[in-house]
């Protein structure tokens, strides 16, 4: 643990200490009962408010909206495309079509290695402090999709 840790949760003490008191102080009429349960309190809540800000922080950082496919939006902006990959993925909307019904549905692939695989460039997002490249991979088998995969590139 480096130094950091304890300054902050000891700046994070001091209000917490005197929130606790004046919370405690409605129960607690003994002035020195008061202080040392105030500080007890303080002593167990200001780590726990810690790791609340560091999850909260988190939880900001890695967030990343994930809604349902529309072939509208899906068309009309090709760098939000991550954010339906997951449910293009689980609803399996594209397995079992054939090639004209994908070109269709979600468009000309860009990146086809062959004529079995097909790569669709999904954009950018961010990943923590990196960016994440997302990208959706249609594997094809007599013609049509047996496969379909999200494919993440963090840098």
């Amino acid at each position: 643990m480096s130094i950091e840790v304890p300054i902050i949760i000891l700046i994070i003490a001091i209000p917490t200490y005197f929130i606790v008191k004046w919370l405690l102080k409605r129960f607690i009429v003994d002035i020195k009962t008061l202080k040392i349960t105030s500080i007890v309190g303080t002593a167990i809540l200001a780590p726990f408010i810690y790791i609340g800000f560091i999850l909260i922080f988190m939880s900001y950082l890695f967030y990343q909206p994930q809604y349902e496919f529309n072939k509208n939006k899906w068309m009309a902006s090709k760098h939000l495309r991550h954010e339906m990959r997951d449910d293009i993925v689980e609803s399996r909307i594209l397995n079992g079509k054939n090639k004209s019904e994908i070109v269709e549905l979600i468009g000309e692939s860009k990146n086809n290695d062959s004529l079995d695989i097909w790569v669709y460039d999904l954009g950018m997002s961010s990943a923590g402090f990196g960016w994440q490249f997302n990208s959706l991979e249609l594997s094809f088998e007599n013609g049509q999709v047996m496969n379909v995969k999200k494919t993440e590139i963090v840098h």
